[in-house]
């Protein structure tokens, strides 16, 4: 009976190094090109100015790559995060301090808050359905 728990042992022992090492193999170029080549994208430039964020409203296509610049024009530090994407987008800016990040805008809405410091000081908007594509 011991026999057969160490033979267990050792075969859970060898699956997850296998797993471990097919899980760190590269990803085929062709297959990521291909998937980024298929994401439109669309480009963002925020700026923070005497203490408001400019432009205050944005809005992208559900479904689009976001290329975020956010630039920090003001003589304090600020933090922002992106109500919704927080995930996605939280960032500590100094003065003068750019920052870039990209991400899949994929839940739609109008009322995506941008947060200063936990204040909202502007809204991205998501524009698309809620449903996937091809469901009813």
């Amino acid at each position: 009976m011991n026999r057969r728990y160490a033979l267990l042992a050792a075969l859970l022992v060898v699956a997850a190094l296998l797993l471990s090492f097919v899980t760190r193999l590269p990803r085929h170029p062709a297959a990521e090109r291909a998937t980024s080549a298929e994401t439109p994208e669309t480009v963002l430039t925020l700026a923070f100015r005497e203490g408001r964020l400019d432009p205050e409203r944005v809005s992208v296509p559900k479904g689009h790559r976001v290329t975020l610049t956010v630039v920090n024009q003001d003589r304090e530090p600020v933090s922002l995060t992106l109500g919704g994407y927080q995930d996605r987008v939280h960032i500590a800016l100094g003065p003068g301090e750019t920052w870039r990040c990209s991400f899949v805008a994929d839940l739609p809405g109008d009322d995506f808050a941008w947060m200063r410091d936990d204040r909202p000081v502007g809204v991205l908007r998501v524009t698309g359905s809620h449903l996937e594509e091809g469901h009813r």
